[in-house]
């Protein structure tokens, strides 16, 4: 016979069964990948709902369970459970951001810093999940100063906003005295003095 115009009955019976096992493998790998991205998924909830938990209907940060969830899936699919938990812990907004963004931005972010800086630039500025691939706040606007402050958000998370409020504050100094003609430094200098004697 013709191998072109009659297939062999045995290697289309051998290619259905193949087709159907790949079938099946979509449908179990995508649930058996939720069911795994979701075991540090209650540590990321509880972080979320100690900061937000009682937030009212209608403001940004009061989203679904499903949309959490969702949100959650996404991170740890780009990033890995364990750094999407980490995330979650430095910034619980991160879960109420839209998930539709997180590879895409990432994409962009790796077209202008690489792959590597900006996935570690990312994981140490968990806000930087919030831009959308483009616009006016979009990741195609990044440039060195997104990278520089991924590392002074990184480094003053700990200090923690008490003490980062005091920071901003005697970072300001020198434009206080410009607006207000007060000598703010010698005012600031002589209170430390006076604490340490």
């Amino acid at each position: 016979p013709d191998l072109d115009s009659s297939p062999d009955r045995s290697g289309m019976a051998t290619m259905r069964c193949c087709v159907a096992l790949l079938a099946a493998i979509q449908l179990v790998v995508p649930v058996a990948g939720l069911a795994a991205n979701r075991a540090l998924y209650p540590r990321a909830l509880s972080a979320f709902n100690k900061k937000y938990g009682e937030v009212r209907p209608g403001t940004y940060y009061y989203r679904s369970q499903e949309f959490l969830e969702g949100s959650f899936d996404e991170m740890a699919r780009v990033y890995g459970e364990e750094v999407a938990a980490t995330m979650v812990d430095d910034v619980p907004g991160v879960l109420a951001f839209q998930p539709a963004n997180f590879q895409p931005s990432l994409d962009i972010f790796s077209g202008i810093f690489g792959e590597d800086a900006a996935r570690a630039m990312v994981i140490r500025n968990p806000a930087l999940l919030s831009c959308p691939p483009s616009g006016p706040d979009g990741a195609d606007k990044a440039d060195a100063k997104a990278m520089y402050a991924s590392y002074v958000v990184a480094a003053t998370r700990p200090i923690g906003g008490l003490l980062l409020g005091s920071l901003f504050l005697l970072l300001s100094i020198p434009a206080i005295e410009i607006v207000t003609g007060i000598p703010a430094r010698a005012i600031v200098q002589d209170a430390i003095k006076d604490v340490l004697n």
